[in-house]
This record gives C-alpha cells, structure tokens and sequence, in this order.
C-alpha cells in the first residue's frame, strides 16, 4: 500500500492547529478531527495523545497492520505524520460516522430497516472472515464494537482502529496475552484464561449483532452484558 507522509505543518494550517470545530470523534487515546486535503479530498485524521504510554505502539501497530492488508470492509489508511502533540493517522473519511452513533448517537431515531441492519452486520462479518481467514499471519481485531465499525455513505461497514491488533500465526491455536478490548464486548473465556483467538472476536461481533438488532447499548446504568443477553432470549424483539 502507498502511503503519503503528510507535512505536519501543512496539517496544522488546514486544521488550525487541530481546532475543536473540526473534531469528529474520541477515543481512549485519541481524537479524530475531518480534514479536506490540498485535493480536496476529505480525510478522517486520528491524533494519538503523545503523554499515553501506548501512543507509540498503537501508532506503530496500526500502520504494520493497516499497511499491509486491504479489504473493502476495512478502513483504508492513507497516510500518516509525526508531530509534537502526537502521532497523526489518516484514514479514508466515513460520512455517516460509526454504528454506534447511528443506534445511540443523535442520530439514533432514524429508521433502520432490516435491509438495512442485515446489510451492515454481513459488511462487518466480511472484514473480520478476511482478517482471520485470509490474511497471513491472521489478524485478530481484540476491539471489535458498534464504535469501531464505520460507515461509508452508502452505509457499508468498515472495521477501523487496529492499535490493539494481534498477528496469530497459522501453527497456533491460540496466543496468550494482556486482556485488552471494551467492557461490555470483551470474550469472557478470554478474560478468564488470557488466551486469545478468532473466537473473542466473534464473541464480540455478536454483542454487536445484538446492538444491531434490539438498538441497545452494550453497557449503560440500567443494563450490561448479561441483561443485553437475556434480554435477546427472554423478551420479543423491539423493532425502530
């Protein structure tokens, strides 16, 4: 993949300086700003804060992974630079914003119909088949959640953020490692034993799934995983 490494202060003069009005989104981490480049080609740019600890290796993860991997279901990265307040990321722009913001977010009482809703979560189990199926060594997202999954103007689903990402190579089953991911989507079998594989993920997307279907957080003060659960089981489902 070509990346570009974009000028830093070319960056900052489109931007000014990173203003707040061209703030698109938050993370843990990090804050994505909207940004049209001298083409006029709009970008979605993720500025990692240089005081965490991990900036540098989820800088440096993301480009590893993202740089050699592509997918039509996957959030391509275009480019990157390094800068004084932390590590930029460009990534193509996604004009309807992630799937937690269209279930939860302002946006949340548009209708969703099932066309719809069936047409995001197969784009979103098409990116993850290939990160675990068709790449060498496979990829394993460890994040995988409603906000986390983007979408294109033609609301086609994109996975996005691999800053937590881990390479299984295909000798072995599983790897062991630091439980790692987002309360309310994290693979309990995981959480219990430290051993990672493609299951987590899927554990994951299914929590998604069930976002998708019922249009319920995961987590929040009234409800966590296991009401989330039992409520797709026990109770009609509730369509919008």
């Amino acid at each position: 993949m070509n990346m570009a490494l974009h000028v830093y202060e070319d960056i900052m003069r489109m931007t000014e300086n990173l203003s707040e009005k061209y703030i698109i989104g938050h993370g843990a981490s990090n804050t994505v700003y909207k940004c049209v480049l001298k083409n006029c080609k709009p970008v979605a740019i993720k500025r990692l804060y240089a005081h965490n600890p991990q900036s540098m290796k989820q800088f440096e993860t993301e480009l590893e992974m993202l740089s050699s991997i592509k997918h039509r279901n996957l959030v391509s990265l275009q480019g990157y630079s390094l800068s004084p307040l932390g590590s930029l990321l460009f990534y193509d722009y996604m004009e309807n914003g992630s799937l937690w913001d269209l279930l939860h977010g302002p946006t949340k009482k548009k209708i969703l119909d099932w066309d719809t809703r069936l047409k995001i979560a197969y784009g979103a189990a098409q990116g993850l088949a290939y990160l675990h199926h068709d790449c060498s060594p496979r990829i394993i997202h460890r994040d995988v959640k409603s906000s986390n999954i983007l979408l294109d103007k033609e609301l086609e689903a994109r996975l996005t953020d691999f800053g937590i990402a881990k390479s299984l190579c295909v000798s072995k089953s599983h790897t062991s490692t630091y439980v790692m991911g987002t309360i309310g989507y994290i693979d309990p079998e995981n959480a219990r034993t430290s051993h990672l594989t493609e299951k987590s993920d899927v554990y994951s997307y299914g929590i998604v799934l069930l976002e998708l279907l019922t249009r319920r957080k995961a987590v929040d003060d009234d409800s966590n995983l296991h009401h989330l659960v039992c409520s797709f089981f026990c109770h009609p489902l509730q369509y919008h």
